[in-house]
C-alpha cells in the first residue's frame, strides 16, 4: 500500500502516521512558509516545527515527490482546477498513483481538507477523508509539549507584555505546557492576555478545605474555573472529583453568604440495563431521595439526615429536570447544580439552562463518554455536549474534563470494562 499524505493531514496528525508516507515537495515549501510567517497564529507555527523536526530526523520513514510539471502540462491535466498550492500537491500524488496502478499496488490519498477530497474524486483518486480531525475532542484545555526554545520565547513575550495567542485558545480555555511529558506550567486565556494559574483551595467549614487531590493538574484548573466564572461545566470518568469540586464550591459560597440556597436539576434515570423499580412512595422530595440523588446526596453530605435537614430548611431544593419549566432563579440569588448532565436531552438542557437568573452561579457535571443511561440521550442529541458546543468560548463559561479516579484503584480498573 502506498500511502500518499497531503498537508494539511501532516500538521494536524503526525502523531498518528506509524507507516512509510509519501509527501510533495510543496508539502515541505509550505512547511518551511508556515514556520516564518507573520500571517499565520503560533499554534500552526508550531505545528510546522514539529513536523520539520520529524521530517530531519526521520529522512527514511518518507519519501518526496518533487513538483515537476510545467504551467501548461498542469493546466491540461487539471483543466478548471484551480492553480494553486492544492493542485500542485494532487499532480504529484495523481503521478505517483499512475505508477501505482501500473505496478498493480494499492494506493490512498489522505486528507482532512474537504477542497481536496473533492477534487482528488475529480481526478479519480483514491481519497480518505479523515472527517475525525474536523472535530476535535473539547476538553477545556489544551497540552502543549514545548521544547526549550519554544518554552523561552513563550515566556519572552509574556514578560514583555507581548501577548500572542499562541495555541489559538478560546476565552476562557487553558493551556498545559509540557516538557518531555511533564507538566511544567499553566495558563488560561482571558481578556486578549494570558493568565498564570496556581495552586488554589475553595474554602469550606462543612467539607473541609477543597483542594486538588494529590495536586491534579486538571483539578486545579477546574477550582480556577469555579472560583471565576458563572457556569462552569466539569467532565470526567465515575470518580474524578467532579462532585467532590462542583458541589464543594456551591457550598463555600454559601457559607461565605454569596448564594442563599443550592438548587439541584435532576433527572433521575436507572442505570442503563438495570431493572425498573417502580413507583416510590411518599411526595416529591421522598421519591427523588429514595432515588439514586439521594443515595449521591447522603454521600456527599454525611448522611440523609443532614440533607433532609437542608431540604427542611430550604437550603438544599431538589427539582426534577420535568418540573422545572415556568421556574426563574432570578431574585433567589442561587447556586444551580445540574448532576449526571449526560443523562439529559438538548431540550432538557436548555430547559433547565432557562432557569438560571442573572445573580445565579451554575455547575454542571457528568460524563457523555461512558455515562450515558439511555440511547435517546446519545450522539447528537447529548444535552451535555450540546452546551459545551455552544457556552464555550463565552466570557462567563469555563470547562475542564478531569482525567483521573482517585475513587480506588478497583473504581479506576473498572472503568476499563
Amino acid at each position: 500500500m502506498i500511502t500518499f499524505i497531503d498537508t494539511c493531514y501532516l500538521l494536524n496528525n503526525l502523531d498518528k502516521i506509524n507507516d512509510h508516507f509519501y509527501i510533495s515537495s510543496v508539502t515541505i515549501e509550505e512547511l518551511e512558509n508556515i514556520k516564518t510567517s507573520i500571517h499565520k497564529d503560533e499554534d500552526i507555527k508550531y505545528k510546522a516545527r514539529k513536523v520539520v523536526r520529524f521530517l530531519t530526523d526521520n529522512r527514511s520513514n518518507y519519501t518526496v515527490i518533487p513538483f515537476k510539471y510545467s504551467y501548461e502540462e498542469l493546466n491540461e491535466l487539471f483543466d478548471d482546477l484551480p492553480r494553486n498550492n492544492d493542485s500542485q500537491i494532487l499532480a504529484c500524488a495523481y503521478s505517483v498513483y499512475l505508477k501505482a496502478q501500473k505496478d498493480n499496488t494499492d494506493f490512498i490519498f489522505i486528507t482532512n481538507d474537504l477542497l481536496c477530497q473533492h477534487f482528488a474524486e475529480l481526478l479519480g483518486i483514491p481519497v480518505s477523508f479523515d472527517e475525525n480531525n474536523q472535530k476535535e475532542e473539547y476538553t477545556g484545555y489544551k497540552e502543549i509539549e514545548l521544547n526549550e526554545e519554544d518554552l523561552a520565547h513563550f515566556y519572552n513575550d509574556i514578560y514583555n507584555d507581548n501577548y500572542i495567542n499562541h495555541f489559538n485558545l478560546l476565552e476562557n480555555e487553558y493551556v498545559i505546557i509540557k516538557q518531555d511529558g511533564n507538566i511544567v506550567d499553566k495558563y488560561k486565556w482571558k481578556d486578549g492576555k494570558y493568565i498564570r494559574i496556581g495552586y488554589k483551595k475553595i474554602p469550606s467549614r462543612f467539607f473541609g478545605d477543597i483542594s486538588p487531590m494529590n495536586g491534579d493538574a486538571y483539578q486545579q484548573l477546574a477550582i480556577d474555573s469555579l472560583l471565576n466564572n458563572q457556569i462552569t461545566v466539569l467532565r470526567g470518568k465515575a470518580g474524578s472529583g467532579k462532585s467532590y469540586l462542583g458541589l464543594g464550591s456551591l457550598i463555600s459560597l454559601f457559607e461565605a453568604g454569596k448564594i442563599n440556597k443550592i438548587i439541584i436539576f435532576c433527572n433521575t434515570v436507572a442505570v442503563r440495563g438495570a431493572a425498573k423499580l417502580g413507583f416510590y412512595p411518599g411526595d416529591k422530595d421522598e421519591k427523588l431521595l429514595d432515588s439514586q440523588i439521594g443515595n449521591f446526596l447522603a454521600a456527599k453530605f454525611g448522611g440523609m439526615d443532614q440533607v433532609e435537614i437542608m431540604i427542611e430548611q430550604g437550603t438544599l431544593v431538589l427539582v426534577p429536570a420535568a418540573d422545572c419549566r415556568g421556574m426563574d432563579t432570578t431574585g433567589m440569588q442561587a447556586g444551580i447544580y445540574i448532576t449526571e448532565a449526560q443523562n439529559s436531552t438538548i431540550d432538557m438542557m436548555k430547559l433547565m439552562l432557562q432557569r438560571v437568573g442573572e445573580d445565579a452561579v451554575c455547575v454542571v457535571e457528568g460524563d457523555d463518554k461512558s455515562q450515558v443511561d439511555m440511547v435517546s440521550y446519545s450522539g447528537d442529541n447529548n444535552g451535555l455536549s450540546r452546551l459545551s458546543e455552544v457556552f464555550r468560548g463565552k466570557p462567563f463559561y469555563g470547562e475542564v474534563t478531569l482525567q483521573t479516579c482517585y475513587r480506588s484503584q478497583i473504581a479506576a480498573t473498572a472503568e476499563l470494562m
